[in-house]
C-alpha cells in the first residue's frame, strides 16, 4: 500500500511537469514554516518510515480542501472577489485558492500582486517552484500535502498582464521571482509590447543586465516590435543593428516587426528598405511580412505598389496565396486612394481563393460603400458573409447601418437593425450610436426622437455620441428648446456631455439668435469642466455684437461719463469680454474674425448727438462746423473705448495681428487679411502712439495703408467690363478717416492710400480761434493728460532752473 501511494505521488508529479512551465525542486514547508519529515524528490521510503501519520495528514488536508476550513480557507485583510474580507490564515493554502480566485476574476490582478508580496514577507511564498494551478488543485494532488507549499504560474499571471495591459503589475510580479530566466524578461516584455510602453520594455533590457543574461532573438523582436508600436523608428533599427552587432542572426519574425513598425509610421521607403535587407540575407518572406509591406503602401497611399506586393507573393517558388488580412489591407489601402471600384474588385478576390474571412474585413469592405453611398452593394456584402458563415458582430452591423444613413435611407438603417435582433445578433452601444448617427447624417429629427424613445424605453443608457446626434438631428431642424430639454434629461441620467455638445448647442443659439440661452448653456457647460472653445467664443462674442449693435440702434444709453471721459457700459460688452478672456485663459488663441467681435462691441454711436455729449463733459463749448478734427483731443478719439487699445495689445502679443511699429517710415498697415473693427482700432493705435512721439518731439512718419479690392463685372456700351472697386474693409478705412478729418492720398479703389507726416502734425494740433472757444485750448486735454503735461513741464523748469543750491 505504501509503494502504490508513493507511485501514485510520482504520477502526479509527472503530470505536473508534463503541463507545467517553470519548476524546479519542490522542498515544501509546513504550516509552521519548518521543514518537513520527508520530501517528495527524495527518493522511495523504506516500508518501517512513519507512513501512517504521514498518510494521516494529508487525508486530513485533502478533507479540508474538499470541505472548506473555516480557520485556514480565508486570508487575512485581501478582499474575495464578491467583496467579503477574508480573515486570518496560516496556512498556504488560504492563499493558493484566495489567488486562483483572484487572477480568475479578471480585474483583480493588483491584489494578486498585494497578496503575494504579502506572502513573500511572511517567509511563505518560494516563485522558483512552479506547478500549474490545475494540477495542483486536481482530485489526485489532493491526496497529498500540497497544502503545505504555494506555487505560483508565471505564465498565467503574465498573460492576464498582457491582456489588461497591467504593466506595473507585472513588473512587481516579476520582482518576486529570485531567479528569473530568459522566458520570464521575453513573457514580461510581451506584456510591454502590448501596452506599447515604450519605457517599460527598455526597463526590461536593463533587468536582463543586471541578471547577467544574454538577450536571444525572441527578446530582441519583441522589443522591436514593442518600439514599432510605439512609433519608435528610429529606436526600432538601432535596435536591429545592435542585434546585429551582437552576432543574432535576425529572423522572419524580426524584418516582420521591423517592416510592420515602418507601415505604422507611414514609412513606406523604409519598409522596402528592410525587406531588401531581409532579401540579401536570403531570409524566405512569409504571409505577414508581404501583409504589412502591403500595409505600409496603403499608409502611404501607394496603391500600384501594394499590387505589386500581390503579384510578387503569388510569383514565388512556393507560392504564396492572400488571406483575409491580405484582402482587408488590400482593400483599405484603395479606400484611403478613394479608389471605391477597385476596392470591390479587390474584395471579390475572397470568392477567388474561397476564404471565408473575418468579420473585420467584411467590415473593411462595407465601409468602402460609405463613400459613395452605395447601400446595393452593401447588402451585398452582408448576404455574402452569411452565406460564408460568418457571424457579423456589432462593428460591421454600425458600418452597414451607417452606409444607409450616408445614403440618407434612415428606413432601411432601422429595418437593419430589427433584422439583427431578430437573428439574435449582439445589438448594443455601437449599433444605436450608428442608427442616430444616420438619423443626423438624414437631418430626420423625428426619427431621431422616436429613436431615442426605443433607447429610453430598453433601458439602454445613452452613450455621449448618441447624445451629440441627436442634439445635432434637432438643431439641424431648429428645434433648439427640445434639444436643451434632451440635454437637461440625459445629464440626470448620469450622461456626462462634451465639449462638443455645447458646441453644436451654442451654434444654433447663434443662428436662432438666443444670446441670453447661449450663456445659460456656457454656464452649464463651466459647471460641468468644459472651458470655452474657439467654436463657442466665436458664436457667443457674435451674439454679443448683434445684440450690441441692437441696443445702440434701439436708442438704449450704452455709454457712461466717469469723470467726463466716455466708456462703454452694456451688458453684452462686458459678456464678451468676459468669454473671450476666459478662451485666451483655456490656452486657444483667438481668431481675427473673434477679435474684430470683441472690438466691435467696444465701438461708440456714431451719430452726432453724442460727439457733441463727449465735448460737454470735457467742459468745452465749440463750434464743431469750424472745427472738424477736434477728435485729435478726444479719448479714443471719439470712436472706441480705450480698452480696445489693451485688446489690441494682447491679441498682438498673441500673433493674432502683427505688432505696431514705428521703426519703420514709412509705417506700412496691410489691411487685406484683416477685419473691419480690426483695422480700425489698429490704425487708432498707430494714431495714439504718433501722438506721444509728437509730444516728446519725434518727427512724424508717413502711413501707407494697402486695403483689399474687388472686382466685378459691368454693362457698358461697349459691353460686359471689368472694374475695381473698394471692398467693405476700405470702405470703413476711408469712412474713418473722413470723420476723423484726417487728409489722405490715394482712393480706397486703388488698394492703396497714404497718409503725411505733415499732414498728422496738422491734424494733431488743430487751429483753435479764440470765438470758438471757452477755455484755453489747453484745457481741451482730458485731465490724466494734462496732469501728466504739468508734471513734464515741473520737470523741464526744474532741469532749466539756475537756483539749484544744496544750502
Amino acid at each position: 500500500m505504501p509503494k502504490q501511494f508513493m507511485l501514485t505521488i510520482k504520477k502526479c508529479l509527472r503530470h505536473a511537469v508534463k503541463f507545467g512551465g517553470i519548476h524546479a525542486k519542490i522542498s515544501p514547508l509546513s504550516a509552521e514554516g519548518q521543514k518537513p519529515s520527508a520530501c517528495f524528490n527524495e527518493g522511495r521510503t523504506s516500508k518501517g518510515e512513519k507512513i501512517g501519520k504521514h498518510h494521516g495528514f494529508t487525508r486530513d488536508m485533502g478533507r479540508s480542501l474538499r470541505h472548506g476550513n473555516e480557520d485556514n480557507a480565508n486570508l487575512s485583510g485581501f478582499p474575495e472577489p464578491n467583496g467579503n474580507l477574508v480573515k486570518g490564515a496560516n496556512y498556504p493554502s488560504g492563499y493558493l485558492r484566495a489567488y486562483d480566485r483572484l487572477l480568475r476574476d479578471g480585474s483583480r490582478l493588483r491584489d494578486c500582486v498585494d497578496l503575494l508580496e504579502s506572502m513573500e514577507r511572511k517567509g511563505l511564498l518560494d516563485m522558483d517552484k512552479v506547478i500549474p494551478l490545475s494540477c495542483i488543485l486536481s482530485p489526485v494532488c489532493l491526496l497529498i500535502d500540497f497544502c503545505q507549499f504555494f506555487q505560483v504560474h508565471h505564465t498565467s499571471f503574465l498573460k492576464a498582464c498582457k491582456s489588461q495591459k497591467a504593466v506595473k503589475e507585472a513588473f512587481r510580479f516579476c520582482k518576486l521571482i529570485r531567479n528569473p530566466s530568459m522566458s520570464t524578461f521575453n513573457m514580461l516584455l510581451s506584456v510591454c509590447a502590448s501596452s506599447q510602453d515604450f519605457d517599460g520594455a527598455f526597463q526590461v533590457m536593463l533587468l536582463i543586465k543586471d541578471a547577467g543574461l544574454k538577450p536571444d532573438c525572441k527578446l530582441y523582436t519583441t522589443l522591436i516590435s514593442t518600439c514599432a508600436k510605439s512609433g519608435k523608428v528610429d529606436a526600432m533599427f538601432e535596435i536591429f543593428h545592435e542585434m546585429v552587432n551582437a552576432g543574432i542572426e535576425p529572423n522572419v519574425n524580426t524584418y516582420g516587426a521591423l517592416i510592420d513598425g515602418c507601415a505604422r509610421a507611414g514609412q513606406v521607403a523604409k519598409a522596402f528598405g528592410a525587406y531588401g535587407i531581409m532579401r540579401s540575407k536570403k531570409v524566405q518572406p512569409d504571409r505577414v511580412v508581404f501583409n504589412a509591406l502591403i500595409t505600409a503602401c496603403g499608409e502611404s497611399g501607394a496603391v500600384d505598389r501594394a499590387f505589386d506586393v500581390l503579384a510578387e507573393m503569388r510569383a514565388e517558388p512556393k507560392p504564396i496565396d492572400p488571406d483575409h488580412v491580405t484582402i482587408g489591407a488590400l482593400m483599405k489601402t484603395c479606400i484611403q486612394a478613394n479608389q471605391v471600384d477597385r476596392a470591390h474588385e479587390v474584395y471579390k478576390m475572397l470568392h477567388e481563393y474561397n476564404i471565408k474571412g473575418t468579420p473585420e474585413v467584411y467590415t473593411i469592405a462595407v465601409k468602402s460603400c460609405s463613400q459613395t453611398c452605395d447601400l446595393e452593394f452593401a447588402l451585398r456584402i452582408y448576404d455574402d458573409m452569411e452565406r460564408n458563415g460568418v457571424v457579423p458582430d456589432e462593428m460591421f452591423l454600425s458600418t452597414l447601418i451607417d452606409v444607409a444613413g450616408h445614403a440618407g435611407k434612415v428606413d432601411a438603417a432601422f429595418r437593419i437593425l430589427q433584422d439583427a435582433k431578430n437573428k439574435g445578433l449582439q445589438v448594443g452601444h455601437v449599433s444605436y450610436s450608428s442608427l442616430m448617427g444616420a438619423c443626423c447624417n438624414a437631418k430626420n429629427w423625428q426619427k431621431a426622437l422616436e429613436l431615442y424613445e426605443e433607447i429610453k424605453a430598453i433601458k439602454l443608457l445613452p452613450t455621449v455620441s448618441m447624445l451629440n446626434a441627436l442634439i445635432t438631428s434637432l438643431c439641424d431642424g431648429d428645434q433648439i428648446l427640445k434639444s436643451v430639454e434632451v440635454l437637461d434629461e440625459v445629464k440626470k441620467l448620469g450622461v456626462c456631455p462634451n465639449v462638443i455638445t455645447y458646441s453644436v448647442l451654442i451654434v444654433e443659439c447663434e443662428k436662432a439668435g438666443e444670446a441670453e440661452l447661449g450663456f445659460t448653456l456656457l454656464g452649464q457647460a463651466k459647471t460641468d469642466g468644459i472651458l470655452p472653445n474657439l467654436i463657442m467664443c466665436r458664436c457667443l462674442t457674435g451674439l454679443c455684437l448683434r445684440s450690441f449693435e441692437k441696443a445702440c440702434s434701439g436708442g438704449e444709453p450704452i455709454v457712461a461719463f466717469n469723470y467726463g471721459r466716455p466708456q462703454i457700459d452694456n451688458k453684452w460688452t462686458s459678456l464678451a469680454i468676459k468669454v473671450y478672456r476666459e478662451t485666451i485663459s483655456a490656452g486657444v488663441k483667438p481668431t481675427i474674425e473673434v477679435f474684430s467681435q470683441v472690438l466691435g462691441c467696444l465701438q461708440f454711436p456714431r451719430d452726432s448727438s453724442f460727439r457733441k455729449k463727449i465735448i460737454e463733459n470735457l467742459g468745452i463749448s465749440l463750434d464743431t462746423s469750424r472745427c472738424s478734427n477736434i477728435s485729435s483731443l478726444l479719448d479714443g478719439f471719439g470712436e472706441y473705448d480705450t480698452r480696445s487699445f489693451s485688446i489690441l495689445e494682447e491679441a498682438a502679443s498673441l500673433g493674432v495681428v502683427s505688432r505696431v511699429s514705428f521703426k519703420e517710415s514709412p509705417i506700412l498697415v496691410d489691411a487685406r487679411k484683416l477685419e473691419i473693427h480690426t483695422v480700425e482700432v489698429y490704425l487708432l493705435t498707430i494714431l495714439k502712439g504718433l501722438k506721444h512721439r509728437l509730444a516728446a518731439g519725434a518727427r512724424l512718419p508717413n502711413i501707407t495703408i494697402v486695403l483689399p479690392t474687388e472686382k466685378t463685372q459691368i454693362q457698358s456700351s461697349e459691353g460686359e467690363k471689368t472694374i475695381i472697386v473698394a471692398g467693405r474693409v476700405g470702405q470703413a478705412v476711408g469712412s474713418l478717416l473722413r470723420r476723423l478729418g484726417v487728409r489722405y492720398q490715394g482712393d480706397e479703389s486703388y488698394g492703396k492710400m497714404r497718409i503725411t507726416g505733415l499732414s498728422l502734425r496738422r491734424w494733431f494740433r488743430p487751429k483753435l480761434t479764440g470765438s470758438t472757444l471757452a477755455r484755453r485750448p489747453g484745457e481741451m486735454i482730458p485731465t490724466p493728460t494734462r496732469l501728466a503735461k504739468g508734471i513734464a513741464d515741473q520737470q523741464r523748469s526744474i532741469r532749466n532752473s539756475n537756483n539749484l543750491s544744496f544750502e
